[in-house]
């Protein structure tokens, strides 16, 4: 990253915050660039890429751009903040964050996070299987509020090892054969959930490096309007 901030601005920052004296001049860590939605929006300018445990925005950026240092178009083109974060992790350091936020693996495996309305669908003619999931609340809360209405919980749904009869749901001349279970998600699948939402990125291509380059450094230098990245502050 010590490249990408070598082209950044400098100014003059009061160290001691005693106003006009001991000014030194640092790197404006506060100026920004970001890749034009233009260029994302372009599907010949980039593909999709899905992050394996042991990638890295440095490993991926010598992968395609001959260059480690290059990382920062990847991170910026998938808008990501903290590299640490926002970056999928791998087997060990996910076990890790597990046992830091719920005590152990087990405990994360064995609490819930949340509940959830299952309805599966299958198209008789095709086989085409469909999954809706919709949230919903561990008690009545209708019947809590003394609401006499019918409202979903999980509570008043079937397991799904319980569910015998099925809904038999006629669209124009085929069959939907229609389930409905419910299921509790734990804190670990949770958690895997959100882990591997991350793993898709978009990758832009090599061919666009180079000028990305140049505009990076017409851009930190103030000298011209730049079509594919953008300062803000």
């Amino acid at each position: 990253m010590s490249n990408f901030f070598d082209t950044f601005p400098r100014i003059a920052y009061d160290i001691d915050g005693k106003r006009l004296t001991n000014y030194r001049v640092v790197t404006n860590i506060f100026f920004r660039v970001r890749v034009l939605r233009e260029v994302l929006n372009n599907i010949s300018a980039y593909y999709e890429h899905l992050i394996m445990d042991g990638d890295t925005p440095e490993i991926l950026a010598e992968k395609v751009y001959g260059n480690s240092e290059a990382h920062w178009i990847i991170l910026i083109a998938n808008d990501i903040v903290d590299p640490q974060y926002d970056w999928p992790l791998g087997y060990n350091a996910f076990q890790k964050y597990i046992i830091n936020k719920y005590g152990s693996v087990e405990n994360a495996k064995t609490t819930y996070h949340h509940y959830e309305k299952v309805i599966k669908r299958e198209e008789s003619k095709s086989g085409v299987i469909s999954e809706f999931r919709y949230v919903v609340n561990s008690s009545n809360v209708a019947s809590e509020m003394s609401i006499s209405v019918p409202y979903d919980h999980y509570g008043n749904l079937a397991d799904v090892q319980d569910v015998d009869a099925t809904n038999n749901i006629e669209i124009g001349t085929g069959t939907v054969i229609e389930v409905t279970y419910r299921d509790r998600i734990t804190n670990y699948d949770y958690e895997v959930e959100i882990n591997e939402s991350k793993r898709n990125i978009k990758i832009i291509k090599p061919e666009y490096y180079q000028q990305i380059v140049r505009e990076l450094d017409n851009l930190t230098q103030n000298t011209r309007n730049i079509p594919y990245i953008r300062g803000f502050r």
